[in-house]
């Protein structure tokens, strides 16, 4: 604690003063008879400057009164008496006491505004020393450490309390070892949903005074990231208040260095997913490539083994349709894989052409007519639908994977249902069925690569095809997502709808 800054200091000034006042006279005693009145006079115009500069306004003031009653009383006739042989030295009294109260008043107010100045200065070289460590801060346990250094110098004590998402019951959490007491965090808490400062004192129930400050960055809309809780070792609410504007100051460079680090640990995690998303490609690519020519060869083999059976090679028939069918089953999988990474690699150059996009419903239900077999299938197409501009090859792959998951996740003999309209300047196809539906609390990941709807299931499948789905609707500027209705689900997709190159050239005409 700074010893001029006390309550004893205070009372002490004027009592120096007094004293000097009283010294100047006893010095100047023995020479009362040597020394001009005038002189004397200015020797204690001096002792108040001196004092207005060592001590302040309210001491130089008592110097000038009592300055001029000891010169009065010891040094102007008839000596020792407060009465004057001589009314001229009324207007000397008077002209003496306004020259040391206008004298102690500038030299006290120039020494007020060199005392800020000096006050100004050194936060300013507190906060630059405190943003230049918060600069090189990597974590929040070390913001901690240098907001607890910062304020150990003022003679504060800090707890650094961090907004930590998805916690609704307890939003804020301390970094440090020094927890907040029920009553403290209520405030803490005000301050944080609020986003202004909340100031207590020792009346308040908290024992002592504290200031939580929001840490809010100007640049984060609001946001606030936590909160800053400021409170002096000692009961000294005067000392807090007196560094209000520092710690207000302090806490926006924490509330800087909280967004910096959030961003930061933002950015890495996106430099990782997406490392791990091109490692992942490169091996699903190098695994399909190396597993696909040994796979159709077993398929080859397996075509020959059953064309070329005779009645006798029942069982042997039997095992090489079974063959077969697993081989086409992997084939597909390692299809999947490598649509996939391709995909995800941007190796896919769309052949946009326009083209009515009954056909690829067409080719698409054809395609799977031995997995849609004995299921009643009701395509809603208008007859009005415009051209479409798509990569039809691209597209019909979207038509087959739906259909092929809504036959997958149903009930054999269950109907699925595909509907095209045009919505919103774009056009809208949905495919539904009457299966069990999305998990409510999976929906949102159903488009990830390897996620599948329902974990615990013996149907097939790598939870590849909503995400090659997903994949090829973006490239074209489309959007997809999952729902659940009732009795069933239903995926949802939409392509952008343009002007044809005929009907351009009708609008032109």
């Amino acid at each position: 604690m700074n010893f001029k800054t006390s309550p004893r200091w205070q009372q002490w000034r004027y009592l120096l003063a007094a004293a000097l006042c009283i010294a100047t006279m006893l010095v100047l005693l023995p020479l009362r008879e040597r020394l001009d009145v005038a002189n004397i006079d200015m020797l204690f115009l001096l002792v108040v400057f001196v004092v207005a500069v060592r001590f302040g306004r309210g001491p130089a003031v008592l110097a000038a009164f009592l300055s001029v009653a000891l010169f009065d009383f010891f040094f102007v006739p008839p000596y020792l008496s407060f009465a004057v042989a001589d009314a001229e030295y009324l207007i000397t009294f008077a002209v003496m006491l306004a020259i040391g109260l206008i004298t102690s008043h500038l030299v006290a107010r120039l020494a007020e505004r060199t005392a800020a100045a000096q006050a100004s200065e050194r936060n300013m070289r507190q906060l630059y020393e405190l943003a230049r460590e918060l600069g090189t801060a990597l974590n929040i346990e070390q913001v901690d450490e240098i907001v607890g250094r910062f304020h150990a110098h003022l003679d504060l004590t800090a707890t650094l309390l961090i907004a930590g998402p998805g916690h609704a019951q307890a939003p804020l959490r301390p970094c440090g070892p020094r927890h907040l007491a029920p009553l403290e965090l209520n405030f803490a808490l005000s301050a944080y949903q609020r986003n202004a400062i909340v100031e207590t004192d020792s009346l308040s129930g908290t024992g002592i005074a504290i200031l939580f400050l929001p840490l809010s960055a100007a640049s984060a809309a609001n946001r606030v990231r936590g909160v800053l809780a400021a409170a002096p070792r000692t009961d000294d609410p005067q000392k807090l208040r007196g560094h209000r504007p520092l710690l207000e100051a302090a806490a926006s460079l924490v509330a800087i260095t909280l967004e910096r680090l959030h961003y930061a640990e933002v950015a890495q995690r996106s430099e990782v997913q997406i490392a791990a998303e091109r490692l992942r490609s490169s091996i699903l690519a190098s695994l399909s490539h190396d597993l696909r020519t040994p796979l159709t060869s077993l398929i080859g083999l397996a075509d020959t083994l059953a064309q070329g059976r005779s009645p006798a090679d029942a069982t042997t028939a039997g095992t090489a349709d079974i063959i077969r069918d697993q081989a086409q089953a992997m084939h597909h999988m390692l299809s999947n894989m490598l649509e996939m990474a391709r995909l995800q690699a941007g190796n896919v150059a769309l052949r946009l052409e326009w083209q009515p996009f009954e056909e690829v419903v067409g080719s698409g239900t054809r395609l799977l007519a031995h997995l849609l077999a004995g299921r009643p299938l009701s395509i809603q197409l208008p007859g009005d639908l415009p051209l479409v501009r798509f990569d039809a090859v691209l597209i019909e792959r979207v038509v087959c994977n739906l259909l092929e998951n809504a036959a997958k996740y149903s009930p054999a003999g269950s109907s699925i249902g595909l509907v095209a309209r045009v919505q919103d300047g774009m056009l809208e196809i949905s495919v539904d069925n009457d299966g069990p539906g999305f998990p409510p609390d999976r929906i949102d990941e159903v488009f990830d690569a390897f996620v599948r709807g329902h974990d615990e299931t013996p149907i097939a499948g790598t939870g590849l095809g909503l995400a090659i789905c997903k994949a090829i609707v973006h490239a074209h500027g489309g959007t997809i997502e999952a729902a659940n209705r009732p009795g069933g689900a239903c995926v949802r997709f939409t392509l952008p709808l343009g002007t044809p190159p005929a009907m351009a050239d009708e609008v032109t005409e």
